[in-house]
């Protein structure tokens, strides 16, 4: 008698009979084992420290890994300690205090016994799960709290990201006087997490703007170079406000579809009602199919678990959208040092000026040199617009300060000041508006005296003699409609990458909750207040090539099993490699496993 699908039960022993008998399985019978173990978790044994016979104080736990091969689970703890247990035998095997000065965040195992931890004290460390009396070694770089921590298989490379906005590569295996060799390869304000693919072909960053960021063909040893100078939040201002920004629009071409490396990638779509403020957790499914991520919505609304699609494709269906860009035509004028003296002195004696004088205010004059060769020329003349001043902040504010900046908002205690550091201005070559309304309203720094003359930093794609001792003096006239240029330019929008969603409880708030794929990709946990909850793609707990939704069509996950065991919140989630093993921690420091039971 052969089975059908639904037959094919983890509790059916004709499965297994049919197999012996060479008898292939029917297509989902994968599905339907699957499901039939995963909805059949329960709790099987838990630790707690209280209970403990030392007695340990470790705090919450943060972040729960497994080695590679399944046979030992670290914790990362609050009170500055990461603790070693032993998953098949649910005992601790060793406790190290004071790991760091600070909160342990985050765990990732480079082999079967050598793992690293990072802190809230800007530290990483390296540790043999052999000798854990103190770490290997001490990388220190960082300038905030580190919270991640990634391994690349290809380059060989550690790489850290933390609260700093700092993405650093260390070289562990080259080890000097001066200590380990290490490089900040990218800087973004707002960072929170940072995820290597499987195969190491993809970074997935996510930050505090509710931003996606994927950089594909990732070489690591030239995203340094490569990226240099691309400010993410100044793009994505450029799409969000469709207004062309003449210092984020220089860096078009590292969205090309055809780059050969370290191509950019956007994403920002998340379903209705979800403003996605800050994307707080992130992890890559286990083939590297898509990524998994945690947000929060403007002002501690919401928050939602979305799986955004990563693979790499053609982005000729990119959404661009089209924008006028208005500037005004530069006025240049070009005289010789003795012009220059003898109609200063003949202004002087006779009382009568041009209808487009220079300023009264000294301006420094600067020698017409030969550009042509300059490598900053083409960039500097394409960033050359009439307002010259910084009128774009970046301000680099931590999630503590703007957690605490919105607690006081919203009990009315708004006239409380922070210590707002890395401040930095930006000039976006953003030109001043041409309309007579608009010129009316021009911001207090810019006075009339500044419209009619103001000099200009571009160097003049007009000088190419540096040999004739010229004086060159450029300013900008008033704009008006009879010297506005107008062209047309392209916005790049992002590609819809949407595939699921689900909205969560919103409990537990100010704690980064860390979501899990299984180890076969099918199923997602997620923290779910005192307890879990699995999620699916489908009902059948199929794979995700089997049920890729539509474009421009998200479907809201499965709820397939949940459980409530804890005292406190769940922050951190894992599934073992090897076993059809779940462990859960949360704030009061207690470890829970679940395991499929008949």
């Amino acid at each position: 008698m052969r089975l059908l699908a639904k037959d094919y039960g983890a509790y059916n022993a004709l499965w297994a009979y049919q197999r012996e008998l060479g008898f292939a399985p029917p297509i989902g019978a994968g599905d339907t084992f699957a499901k039939s173990l995963y909805s059949s978790m329960s709790l099987c044994a838990q630790w707690d420290a209280l209970k403990d016979s030392d007695g340990l104080m470790h705090g919450g736990v943060f972040n729960l890994e497994f080695s590679p091969d399944g046979s030992l689970l670290v914790a990362a703890c609050e009170k500055n300690s990461i603790l070693t247990i032993d998953p098949l035998t649910y005992k601790k095997v060793y406790y190290v205090n004071n790991a760091h000065s600070d909160c342990v965040n985050y765990v990732k195992f480079l082999d079967t016994r050598t793992f690293a931890t990072c802190s809230d004290d800007t530290t990483v460390a390296l540790w043999d799960a052999r000798n854990l009396q103190g770490p290997i070694r001490t990388l220190q770089g960082h300038s905030n709290w580190v919270k991640n921590i990634e391994y690349s298989v290809k380059d060989k490379l550690l790489v850290t990201s933390g609260l700093d906005g700092s993405i650093y590569t260390w070289d562990i295996n080259s080890y000097t006087e001066w200590g380990f060799v290490y490089q900040r390869v990218f800087h973004a304000p707002g960072l929170m997490r940072c995820r290597i693919s499987p195969d190491a072909s993809q970074l997935v960053m996510c930050t505090t703007g509710g931003l996606i960021i994927i950089i594909h063909k990732l070489n690591l040893s030239t995203m340094a170079q490569d990226l240099h100078g691309f400010k993410p939040n100044m793009y994505r201002l450029m799409q969000m406000t469709k207004q062309h920004l003449p210092i984020a629009a220089m860096y078009d071409h590292l969205f090309d579809s055809n780059r050969k490396r370290n191509r950019v990638e956007f994403i920002s779509d998340f379903p209705k009602n979800n403003d996605a403020q800050v994307v707080s957790s992130l992890q890559i499914h286990p083939q590297g199919w898509c990524a998994l991520s945690r947000n929060i919505s403007q002002g501690d609304k919401s928050e939602w678990t979305c799986i955004h699609d990563i693979q790499e494709g053609d982005n000729s269906d990119n959404e661009s959208e089209e924008v006028v860009v208005r500037t005004s035509s530069r006025i240049t004028r070009r005289t010789t040092r003795a012009a220059a003296r003898g109609r200063a002195a003949a202004q002087n004696t006779s009382g009568q000026t041009n209808t487009r004088q220079l300023p009264a205010r000294p301006i420094r004059p600067r020698r017409n040199v030969n550009t042509r060769n300059s490598p900053s020329s083409n960039t500097s003349r394409r960033a050359s617009s009439v307002v010259s001043q910084n009128d774009v902040w970046e301000a680099l504010l931590s999630v503590r300060q703007q957690r605490v900046r919105l607690d006081l908002s919203f009990r009315g205690e708004t006239n409380r000041g922070f210590n707002m550091q890395h401040i930095t201005g930006i000039s976006s070559g953003i030109s001043i508006p041409l309309d007579n309304d608009s010129l009316s309203n021009v911001p207090p720094f810019l006075s009339n005296r500044d419209r009619v003359a103001q000099p200009s930093r571009s160097s003049s794609s007009s000088s190419n003699s540096s040999n004739d001792n010229s004086l060159v003096v450029e300013y900008d006239g008033i704009p008006s409609e009879n010297n506005q240029v107008k062209t047309r330019r392209n916005v790049l929008q992002n590609k819809k990458r949407l595939l699921y969603y689900i909205q969560e409880p919103n409990v537990g708030k100010g704690f980064i909750k860390e979501l899990c794929f299984s180890a076969d990709g099918r199923l997602v946990c997620s923290p779910y207040g005192y307890g879990v909850r699995l999620l699916s793609f489908t009902d059948n707990c199929s794979e995700l090539p089997t049920c890729v939704p539509k474009t421009n069509n998200p479907v809201a996950l499965t709820e397939l099993w949940k459980s409530i065991y804890h005292d406190d919140y769940v922050v951190t989630a894992k599934f073992s490699p090897r076993h059809f093993m779940l462990a859960t921690g949360c704030l009061s420091g207690r470890i829970i496993w679940y395991q499929p039971r008949a």
